[in-house]
């Protein structure tokens, strides 16, 4: 059954004959419809099941050249009139008058451009909400970042998400309240990934940059609630040119940027978190990589090593103010890694590297200590980069304890 009231889900390139010249108005109202008009439309659908073929075809003409004005008249007709003749009839003049419909909402919506009007089309208000930056506390909502340039960059963007391969289904769901939108979005990033590497059958074809966005958009404002979230989309991302496009000061770039940075901040998986840190320091977002990086040390199950690349992103921006998320891994005996320290007396010499290895090197660069003084060995001693490696940094294991000790009186001493 189609649903009854506004729909996204037709094409919006739908072939319409050419429209007035005449600039539209950027108010909503200016499309309502004269009751004259939806009554003319309602005799007209009735007129589709008359026994006379000459009136049932002139009734479908006239009701073709309302246009947009027969629309409701004819969604009553096609989904609730007991006449199957009038049925099929306004089903096969419906999508022509939905799409004349979509064209006027959108026709409005792009002439309104100080956003002085409310729109009626699914989506808009959460993506408007995402590029301006919008966020609420105690019952009231404030804007991050309103400009007449945010908001064109905010329409031009709705269009183009439309647009775009699953847009519409993807906008369509979330205007209509739709939380349960995880396997859909999953079942469109597993498709986007055989797509693009030509896996699985699926015949290989190039990957837009819009359909990665209009994904990660939509993945932002779904809360997950378990499962595969389908980490084969991050190689997607990574190459579809979204990182590129939020490079830039205009509003175009601003507004992609706030989508992928809406995306990284609401990651929950440990691989998409560890990806998202990427991200987002390719992005220029160091603020945004340092809180996806707390997330990513205090999630439970998160690999070690992962939780290696989280410590790099706090040493590069020496985030003192976090040294407590570090902290707490100091003395973790969680096992990283194993690796060959040499030959002794004919026999191989093995070292552990531990989770609390790593977060007192990591806490150390980040108050601009040397590791040497915490008993670390340093396999990369005299360079001049300071990243962790999850084969980098240990403690011998009789001098864990000194070295925890020796952290905790520095703390003391420096809180």
């Amino acid at each position: 059954m189609l649903r009854v009231g506004f729909v996204l889900a037709v094409c919006v390139g739908f072939a319409v004959p050419a429209m007035a010249a005449t600039p539209p108005s950027p108010d909503p109202k200016s499309l309502t419809i004269p009751p004259e008009e939806l009554s003319k439309a309602r005799e007209l659908v009735q007129k589709l099941g008359s026994e006379t073929y000459t009136d049932r075809e002139n009734a479908e003409r006239d009701l073709a050249a309302m246009g947009r004005a027969a629309r409701n008249a004819l969604l009553d007709g096609a989904n609730a009139d007991p006449d199957p003749e009038i049925r099929s009839r306004s089903q096969s003049l419906l999508k022509r008058a939905i799409a004349l419909e979509t064209k006027a909402r959108l026709d409005t919506f792009l002439a309104d451009t100080d956003g002085k009007y409310e729109h009626d089309l699914p989506g808009w208000n959460r993506l408007r909400a995402t590029v301006r930056g919008d966020f609420s506390m105690f019952g009231w909502t404030w804007t991050g970042r309103s400009s007449t340039a945010t908001e064109k960059a905010a329409r031009e963007l709705f269009v183009e998400f439309l647009k775009a391969p699953g847009g519409r289904q993807l906008l369509s769901a979330l205007g209509s309240g739709t939380t349960d939108l995880g396997p859909t979005i999953a079942q469109l990033k597993q498709d986007l990934y055989y797509a693009r590497l030509n896996r699985a059958g699926a015949p290989a074809r190039t990957v837009t940059m819009m359909e990665v966005a209009v994904i990660l958009f939509a993945d932002s404002q779904v809360p997950f609630k378990g499962g595969a979230r389908n980490t084969l989309f991050t190689n997607v991302l990574t190459t579809s040119g979204v990182v590129q496009a939020t490079n830039g000061t205009d509003g175009k770039a601003q507004a992609m940027k706030a989508i992928l940075l809406a995306w990284i901040d609401t990651r929950t998986d440990a691989y998409e978190m560890y990806s998202a840190m990427n991200l987002a320091t390719n992005a220029g977002s160091h603020d945004v990589a340092v809180r996806v990086a707390l997330r990513l040390l205090g999630t439970a199950g998160a690999t070690p090593v992962y939780r290696g690349y989280a410590f790099n992103t706090l040493v590069r921006a020496k985030s003192k103010e976090h040294l407590p998320a570090v902290e707490k891994l100091i003395g973790d005996e969680t096992v990283v890694t194993t690796i060959g320290a040499g030959v002794v007396n004919g026999k191989q010499v093995l070292t552990t590297i531990t989770l609390g290895d790593m977060a007192l090197a990591a806490a150390a660069l980040m108050t601009d200590q040397k590791v040497e003084d915490y008993h670390v060995v340093d396999r990369l001693k005299g360079s001049s980069t300071a990243t962790i490696t999850y084969t980098r940094f240990s403690i011998p294991e009789d001098k864990r304890k000194d070295a925890a000790a020796k952290w905790k009186e520095w703390r003391e001493k420096n809180p």
